[in-house]
């Protein structure tokens, strides 16, 4: 019944535990692993781990190239580096932390485009995937992924309408055939309405980080050691969010 013990135990296995390949086939899972859990997070991680597939006891720590006499042994925490809000979140650090201090961001950030109870069918386009759904920091440019899991959501809520169906039905057939051009077309279609919709998305965020970076200078820095951190954080997704709405605006 103690709740604060509870979550320092939840605290505690989610930032300690690691991801690792199953074995050596590429499916991946995640566990506490004695002595592994002791590896830090490296941009351009020089590790990887791995499960034994002949001995469930036993993990592997294999090197991705030949690494010299006191060089530091990295692998790559979760969650992406897309995601930077999560992981700043989970582990209390900025991904790339040299490059937000002197001015640069992570290529991609998640475009921050959530959905509730998301169809199979729009999970499969990349909906809530951090690593598709992304927009770009430096461009401020929107991954194909976003307009297509935006446009497919629209279309689903236009259910029992025939010409509606047939056209998410195409759409939906076109993503995973790859056919570019009727894809293209249906975006087309929809360009306006599609536009105007992550347009209102992208508004509602920036309204909501500038709240918080409003509501971060009323606190003392000294007193809040993580404030410095938040704060390049939010300007991060500020600035890439301006960029985004800019773009949809021109």
């Amino acid at each position: 019944n103690n709740s604060q013990l509870l979550q320092l135990a939840y605290n505690i296995v989610r930032t300690r535990a690691v991801t690792l390949e199953q074995g050596y086939y590429g499916n991946y899972d995640v566990q506490i692993i004695p002595i592994a859990d002791l590896f830090n997070h490296g941009d351009q991680p020089n590790v990887v781990l791995r499960n034994d597939p002949d001995d469930s006891n036993a993990c592997h720590a294999v090197l991705l190239q030949d690494a010299q006499p006191g060089q530091p042994l990295t692998i790559a925490y979760d969650p992406p580096v897309t995601n930077p809000s999560q992981f700043l979140a989970t582990y209390g650090f900025l991904n790339g932390n040299d490059n937000y201090d002197n001015g640069g961001y992570p290529e991609a950030t998640y475009c921050k485009l959530l959905f509730s109870n998301p169809s199979p069918e729009l999970l499969s386009l990349g909906a809530n995937d951090p690593e598709r759904m992304v927009f770009y920091t430096e461009t401020g440019g929107v991954s194909p992924d976003v307009w297509n899991v935006l446009l497919f959501s629209r279309l689903e809520r236009k259910r029992n309408h025939v010409e509606s169906d047939q056209i998410r039905q195409a759409f939906y057939e076109a993503c995973l055939n790859g056919d570019e051009g009727t894809k293209h077309a249906i975006l087309e279609q929809y360009q306006g309405e599609s536009t105007k919709a992550l347009l209102r998305h992208v508004d509602f965020v920036l309204a909501e980080v500038n709240e918080l970076m409003f509501q971060m200078y009323k606190f003392d820095a000294s007193k809040h050691p993580r404030l410095p951190l938040l704060r390049r954080h939010h300007e991060m997704v500020i600035a890439t969010f301006q960029k985004v709405r800019q773009n949809l605006v021109d």
